[in-house]
């Protein structure tokens, strides 16, 4: 029981460190959690040094498994195409954009995540 505490407290099963990842690539970086909670609200957050993020793109399949919430800042445009939705931001000052998402389902789900010229190989283990 000890042990099953401890993992929980360093996020197994969802927030925290063993949960934490983060992937660079180019100039941009995405921070998720490996360990999510159906039902529970988690993010995906893309921030950039350098340049700005124009547009960001999440496969269909992917997103199949979770609720978009809130997209900050808020895309100008939102296009299907080739089994991806590509958000698209405008504007000068899109350094830091953030997906406020709630899994639907409770299964291990991948994705190739785009930003930019930037791809970024995400999996997520939703968890009861």
């Amino acid at each position: 029981m000890f042990a099953f505490l401890i993992a929980a407290l360093l996020g197994l099963f969802g927030e925290g460190p063993l949960s934490n990842k983060k992937l660079r690539a180019g100039n941009i970086s995405v921070e998720y959690e490996r360990f999510c909670r159906y039902e529970h609200g988690m993010k995906i957050k893309l921030e950039s040094s350098q340049e700005n993020i124009s547009t960001v793109s999440l496969p269909q399949d992917y997103l199949e498994n979770f609720r978009v919430g809130e997209i900050v800042p808020e895309p100008s445009k939102q296009v299907a195409s080739a089994g991806y939705i590509h958000y698209q931001f405008e504007g000068v000052q899109n350094k830091l954009i953030t997906f406020y998402l709630s899994p639907l389902k409770r299964k291990t789900v991948r994705g190739i995540l785009r930003a930019n010229a930037n791809s970024f190989a995400i999996k997520q283990t939703i968890y009861p």
